[in-house]
């Protein structure tokens, strides 16, 4: 399967190719204030507003960096109003194959969110799932529409 493979911090993670519209440079966002930690903001794409999310202080507690190789990926997610959500990383080195039969159990209790992890060089890709991988209060503050909502009720 094709994933997009992305670095947050020292970590590599993976999200189905298939759930992404576009990986775009860093861009200025609108701040929303009084937002729960890990919204950052909002993006003007297409005169569309899509809520962004940092996965570095979801992930690892430390704001992405505003730098050059920063990436927000545009993902699709049902029943999130706007149809997308921008995902903040480190960085994306590209999209690879990883065989699905390669992801295996951390073999430790985590966070349930996150995924199976594949082994690559003298580490590993986790794969991360949008919605699932966000936390309660990020998905509470997103503009469901009623079908999403339904969905996680």
């Amino acid at each position: 399967m094709h994933y997009v493979v992305c670095r947050v911090g020292d970590d590599t993670y993976a999200l189905e190719a298939g759930t992404v519209d576009k990986v775009l440079p860093y861009a200025a966002l609108k701040p929303l204030p009084g937002a729960v930690r890990g919204l950052v903001g909002v993006l003007n794409y297409q005169g569309q507003s899509v809520p962004v999310v940092d996965l570095g202080l979801l992930f690892q507690g430390v704001p992405t960096p505003e730098a050059f190789g920063s990436r927000i990926i545009l993902s699709q997610v049902a029943g999130l109003r706007s149809g997308r959500l921008g995902i903040l990383v480190g960085c994306v080195e590209g999209i690879s194959v990883v065989p699905e039969e390669s992801f295996i159990s951390p073999g430790a209790s985590a966070d349930p969110s996150l995924g199976d992890v594949s082994p690559a060089g003298g580490s590993f890709i986790q794969r991360i799932e949008l919605p699932s991988v966000l936390p309660d209060d990020v998905l509470e503050s997103l503009d469901w529409c009623e079908a999403g909502e339904a969905a996680w009720a």
